[in-house]
C-alpha cells in the first residue's frame, strides 16, 4: 500500500489538511473533531507546555500573553524596526530579532522563532492526518500565497522540515483552490481566484483547458486580510471606551484581546444579520491590584460596519484592477470567480465582487476547504505521477539585479511563466576592482530603496584591468514552486559563485536541529496520549455499529431485499474486521474501519 501524501493549507487565521481517497479529495477532521485547525499557539504560563488551535484559543481567553496568532505574516521576514512598528497595529504581541535577522515572537516570557510556530501548527497537522490514516505521514505538499517571496518560501520548507515533514512540492494558494474546483467540476475557460484570507490577499487569473492551468496573471497584498477588518472593528470600539478608561484599555493585553474576539464576532454575525449587539466587562488595567474596570455595549450595524472597512475594499480593487489590466482582460470577461478565504463570505466582499466583473462570485466550494482539498489532488498526483492536471504557473514578483545610481534592472518580470532562467551581463562600477558585489532584489520599482532586497552575489579575485575587461553574467533560475537561485559568472577567468542569500533570515543550524528534536519528543509523547484517547473512541463507535447492525437486521427481516442484505453484511463485516484489529492493536486498520463505519453512521461520503 502507498504510504498516504497529504495537502496542507498553512493559513494566517485557520489551516487545514486534507487527502485523496479513492479518487475524491476530503477535509481531515483534526482529534478534536473539527475540520479546521485554528493558527493559534500558546505556551501554558507555569510548565511553558505546548497548545495548539482551539486548545491555544481557550488559553488566551485568561492569559493572552502567553498566546500568538497570525504569525504568518511574519514568516521569512527580515526583522526591521519598521516590521515592529507595522506588526504593532495588526498584533499586541511583541516581535525581537534572533541572531540570523530572524523574527521572533514573544510569550509565556519566551522567545520563540516564527519558523517554529509554523512547525508547531504543521506538527499539529501531522498527527491530525496520523490519527486519521492510523500511521506514519511524512510526505505533503504545502500551499503559499501567490505573492510569497523566496525567503518566506524557504521558511515554509523550515517549518516544514522542523515538523518532521517532507515538503514535495509548495504550489499557490489560488492555483490549488482552482485545481479543486476544476477537477471537482470538469471546469473549462477563465477563473478568476479572489483569495482573501486572515492576513494575505491574493487574486489569480487563470485558463482552464483540458486539465491544464495555465496562471495569465497574479498579484496580491501581503499586508491585507481578515485581521485588518477585524482592527477596523477594534479601534471603533475602543473609541467608545470612556475617556478615562481608555488609554489603560488600550495598554492592557487583556482588554485589548477582549475587544478582538467581539470584533471577530461582531464581523460573523454581520454575515448572517443587519445588526449586531456587543456587550462586554472586565475592560481596563489587569495588571494593577486595585483594577479599574469599566464596560461597554453598543450595536453595529452591518452598513456602518462596511463603511468602517471602505478603505480595505478600496485596496481589494485596487488588486483586481491591476491584475486584470496585466492580464489584458476585462473583468466581464471572467467566467466564473472562485471566492477563497473565510472573508469572502462577508456580504460586502460579494458584493464588491459581483459589482466589479458583472456575475455572482461561485459559492459551490467551500472558502475555507478549497486550498487545502487543492494542495491534497496535487499531493496524489505527484504520488501517483498521473499528470491529471499540469500547473503552469507564474512570478508574483519581479526579480532583478542592483545597477549604479541605485536602480534596478530586472531579469524576470512579474507574472513571467514558471519554471524561468533569464541572464544578464554586467560589468563592474570602477576599473581595477577585485571584488564584485551583486546585490539581488525583489519588486516593481526600478529604484533599489524601494525594492526589497533578497541577498547578493559575492565574485572575488577579478583579474580585469578595466571594466569592460570584467564581464560578469549574472543567471536567475526560478522553479516551478518559485525558489530562486542565482550564479554570477566571471567570463573572463570563468569564476563561477552561486548565491549566498546572506539577507534571508534563517534558523542558526544547532538551533534548528534542536528545534527538530524537541518536535519529534514531543510528537511521540502526543501520540503515545492520543492512541489512548482514539482506542476509546473506537470502542464507542462499535458500539453504534452495532445499534445500526441490529436496525439493519430487523430492517432486512420486516423488508426482505438482496440490497438489506448485503447492507447488514456490510457492517457486519466491518465490525469483525474492527475487533479483530483492536486485539490485533493494528492502529492503521482500525483507523480504516473508524473511516468507513463513520461515513455509513454518518450518512456522508467526503
Amino acid at each position: 500500500m502507498r504510504d498516504p501524501v497529504i495537502g496542507i493549507d498553512l493559513g494566517t487565521t485557520n489551516s487545514a489538511v486534507a487527502s485523496v481517497e479513492e479518487g475524491r479529495p476530503r477535509i481531515i477532521p483534526s482529534r478534536a473533531g473539527g475540520r479546521l485547525t485554528p493558527s493559534v499557539v500558546g505556551l501554558t504560563p507555569k510548565l511553558a507546555e505546548r497548545v495548539v488551535g482551539t486548545k491555544a484559543q481557550e488559553l488566551a481567553k485568561e492569559h493572552p500573553d502567553c498566546v500568538v496568532w497570525a504569525t504568518k505574516r511574519f514568516i521569512g521576514r527580515r526583522f526591521t524596526p519598521e516590521l515592529v512598528q507595522q506588526a504593532k497595529a495588526v498584533v499586541p504581541y511583541q516581535l525581537a530579532g534572533g541572531n540570523t535577522g530572524d523574527v521572533r515572537v514573544k510569550m509565556a516570557g519566551r522567545t520563540v522563532p516564527v519558523t517554529q510556530v509554523s512547525a508547531m501548527i504543521l506538527g499539529e497537522l501531522k498527527l491530525d492526518a496520523e490519527a486519521f490514516f492510523g500511521r506514519g505521514v511524512s510526505k505533503c505538499v504545502i500551499t503559499v500565497p501567490a505573492n510569497f517571496d523566496d525567503s518566506q518560501r524557504q521558511a515554509t520548507r523550515e517549518a516544514a522540515t522542523i515538523a518532521g515533514l517532507d515538503a514535495i512540492r509548495l504550489i499557490n494558494e489560488p492555483t490549488a483552490a482552482a485545481l479543486a474546483y476544476g477537477l471537482s467540476r470538469g471546469f473549462q475557460g477563465h477563473a478568476l481566484v479572489f483569495d482573501l484570507g486572515g492576513g494575505t490577499f491574493d487574486v489569480t487569473v487563470l485558463e482552464i483547458t483540458d486539465g491544464v492551468y495555465e496562471v495569465k496573471a497574479t498579484g496580491g497584498d501581503p499586508a491585507l486580510g481578515g485581521e485588518d477588518f477585524d482592527l477596523k472593528i477594534v479601534e471603533w470600539l475602543l473609541a467608545q471606551v470612556d475617556d478615562n478608561h481608555r488609554e489603560l484599555v488600550h495598554r492592557d493585553v487583556v482588554s485589548m484581546h477582549k475587544l478582538k474576539v467581539a470584533a471577530e464576532q461582531a464581523k460573523r454575525e454581520l454575515t448572517e444579520y443587519e445588526e449586531t449587539l456587543i456587550s462586554l466587562d472586565g475592560l481596563g488595567d489587569h495588571t494593577q491590584p486595585a483594577r479599574k474596570l469599566t464596560g461597554l455595549e453598543t450595536a453595529l450595524t452591518r452598513s456602518f460596519f462596511e463603511q468602517l472597512c471602505e478603505p480595505l475594499s478600496k485596496r481589494c480593487l485596487s488588486v483586481c484592477e491591476s491584475v486584470m489590466k496585466e492580464a489584458g482582460m476585462d473583468p466581464h470577461s471572467v467566467d466564473t470567480v472562485l471566492l477563497v478565504g473565510g472573508m469572502t463570505r462577508v456580504p460586502l466582499i460579494r458584493r464588491l465582487v459581483t459589482d466589479f466583473f458583472g456575475k455572482a462570485p461561485s459559492t459551490e466550494v467551500n472558502p475555507d476547504e478549497a486550498v487545502a482539498l487543492g494542495a491534497a489532488i496535487h499531493a496524489d498526483e505527484l504520488a501517483r505521477q498521473s499528470g491529471a492536471a499540469l500547473l503552469l504557473d507564474v512570478v508574483g514578483n519581479s526579480l532583478g539585479v542592483g545597477v549604479m545610481g541605485g536602480r534596478v534592472k530586472h531579469l524576470i518580470p512579474r507574472n513571467s511563466s514558471v519554471p524561468v532562467v533569464a541572464k544578464d551581463v554586467f560589468h563592474p562600477g570602477r576599473h581595477g576592482q577585485t571584488e564584485a558585489r551583486i546585490p539581488i532584489f525583489q519588486g516593481e520599482s526600478e529604484m533599489q530603496d524601494e525594492n526589497r532586497k533578497l541577498g547578493e552575489v559575492v565574485l572575488r579575485n577579478l583579474q580585469g584591468a578595466s571594466r569592460s575587461d570584467t564581464p560578469l553574467e549574472v543567471t536567475f533560475e526560478l522553479s516551478n514552486e518559485g525558489t530562486l537561485s542565482v550564479r554570477a559568472t566571471d567570463l573572463k577567468s570563468g569564476l563561477s559563485e552561486a548565491v549566498k542569500l546572506e539577507a534571508r533570515p534563517h534558523l542558526p543550524g544547532q538551533e534548528a536541529e534542536r528545534l527538530v528534536k524537541e518536535q519529534a519528543a514531543y510528537a511521540q509523547r502526543q501520540a503515545q496520549a492520543d492512541a489512548k484517547k482514539t482506542e476509546e473512541t473506537f470502542r464507542k463507535l462499535l458500539e453504534r455499529g452495532e445499534k445500526l447492525a441490529k436496525l439493519l437486521q430487523r430492517s432486512a427481516e420486516e423488508n426482505p431485499s438482496d440490497e438489506a442484505d448485503a447492507a447488514m453484511i456490510n457492517v457486519r463485516s466491518l465490525l469483525a474486521t474492527g475487533y479483530s484489529a483492536l486485539e490485533g492493536r493494528d492502529a492503521e486498520q482500525c483507523a480504516q474501519v473508524a473511516r468507513q463505519l463513520t461515513q455509513l453512521l454518518s450518512g456522508r461520503r467526503d
